[in-house]
């Protein structure tokens, strides 16, 4: 499988450096985070808006809805308006690692600030990470603490079957599991979510297989933790994930004869595909992924702004022609998987792997968007963005519009469910107490020319 070479490359990287960073490092993300461009106050109202429903995700409007001290205090009919919004709930994103720079490896302090950002003014206003060192743990309790946004849900360490490939050291946001009987220990004296990185290769002396996994499954649930699982899209890994009924799977699944009897499981299982992450890899060193990077920088102008240049582009290695063969094919079938399939709608999680090799905050979780768009409709992506991702982490508004609620909304300026590329008419992120906008293009350009 091409991207499970990608992920050991990405931790052989982040655990060669991460020792020299992190001490540095730490002082700074425990700090308080601010964004420039926010705006403080009680209330706030829209007249002549276009609102999302709950559950039928169709627009009611236009009408006007008001904003008093976090919540949505009131909805009623208003007249039509020349300048009308359309206002969809905070999105959320399942999977992300906060300390990896999408370029392979930590951030420093002044990364860490911009992607917070960047999730941010795409609209993300909560995220969980994954395999981040303990600093997560203490940034995401700050920011509860202050009231900031975006909301950091972390996970305990990612556990992780030892292999050759990985040194004797502790790596950094992973617990490294040497034989059954600590795998089995690894779900002891621990609350809420456990996450499994689940990986087959050969010679090895210790791995988790399905029976094992089995029982990791049913001891976690028979301790309250809930245990979700990463398969790097290998078949063999996703039939035992299936098999076991693991409650959680990250990244997609092949359609091939094995998987189908095991398949039907998934109605009982909650999945976040991870397509961009195979999008983006099968496509580095192309020209076509050129082209399409330059369309994610016109169709998001906040991300314009850190993007790499194509020359930068240019210099990165891909797949050889093999490799990217047999990466274009095993990424169709992914896709044939879910097309397939559209009857699990209700049980997708958005997941935008922001942190993997070339996946940048917020604008990976647009593409995410999209793809799924294209696969089970805008307002099944949409649903996943909303209300099935933000209830799975505990988001306060739960991916909903709802009067007495607390208010998670984004003001755009064109409707983004009559074409994706209408996300970047997002000009305004309320989040509770807190009102950002963000400049348009227009209004940047005017301001640049009275100079």
């Amino acid at each position: 499988m091409f991207v499970k070479r990608l992920i050991l490359i990405a931790l052989k990287k982040v655990r060669s450096i991460s020792v020299r960073i992190l001490p540095k490092f730490l002082p700074y993300v425990l700090g308080s985070l601010l964004f420039s461009g926010n705006i403080y106050a009680d209330s706030w109202s829209w007249s002549g808006a276009y609102l999302i429903q709950p559950e039928t995700l169709e627009y009611s409007g236009p009408v006007q809805i008001q904003v008093k001290d976090g919540l949505v205090e009131k909805i009623s009919s208003s007249p039509s308006s020349k300048e009308a919004v359309f206002i969809l709930p905070g999105f959320c994103d399942s999977h992300v690692t906060l300390g990896a720079n999408s370029l392979g490896g930590w951030k420093e302090r002044s990364e860490l600030e911009s992607d917070l950002k960047q999730f941010l003014l795409h609209g993300f206003t909560h995220i969980q990470s994954i395999a981040d060192p303990p600093w997560a743990v203490e940034l995401s309790e700050i920011r509860k603490k202050n009231s900031q946004y975006p909301r950091i849900s972390v996970l305990p360490p990612v556990l992780l079957a030892e292999s050759k490939e990985l040194s004797s050291s502790k790596v950094s946001g992973y617990q490294i599991l040497r034989s059954p009987e600590e795998a089995m220990s690894s779900l002891s004296g621990k609350k809420g979510k456990i996450h499994l990185f689940l990986r087959h290769n050969e010679g090895e002396a210790f791995e988790v297989d399905g029976k094992l996994l089995y029982r990791m499954r049913s001891e976690a649930e028979k301790n309250g933790l809930e245990l979700s699982v990463s398969t790097f899209g290998e078949e063999f890994a996703n039939w035992e994930a299936l098999s076991s009924e693991t409650k959680v799977l990250y990244h997609p699944i092949p359609e091939t004869s094995s998987i189908r009897p095991v398949a039907h499981n998934l109605v009982k299982q909650i999945w976040a595909p991870l397509f961009g992450i195979y999008f983006t890899r099968k496509g580095i060193g192309t020209s076509s992924f050129a082209e399409e990077w330059e369309k994610w920088t016109q169709w998001s102008p906040t991300f314009k702004e850190r993007a790499l240049s194509k020359e930068v582009l240019s210099t990165m290695p891909g797949l050889s022609e093999s490799a990217r063969e047999e990466a274009e094919k095993e990424y169709e079938s992914y896709l044939a998987f879910l097309r397939a399939r559209k009857n699990l709608s209700l049980r997708i999680l958005l997941g935008s792997g922001a942190g993997h090799q070339l996946q940048f905050p917020g604008i990976s979780g647009w593409k995410e968007l999209r793809i799924l768009s294209e696969l089970i409709g805008p307002k099944e992506a949409l649903r996943a963005a909303t209300e099935t991702t933000c209830q799975y982490l505990g988001a306060a508004h739960e991916g909903k519009i709802r009067v007495g609620k607390p208010a998670h909304l984004l003001i755009f300026r064109e409707d983004p469910l009559q074409n994706w590329d209408k996300l970047k008419t997002l000009r305004t992120i309320v989040t509770e107490r807190v009102k950002t906008e963000i400049s348009s293009p227009e209004k940047k350009k005017t301001k640049g020319q009275r100079r």
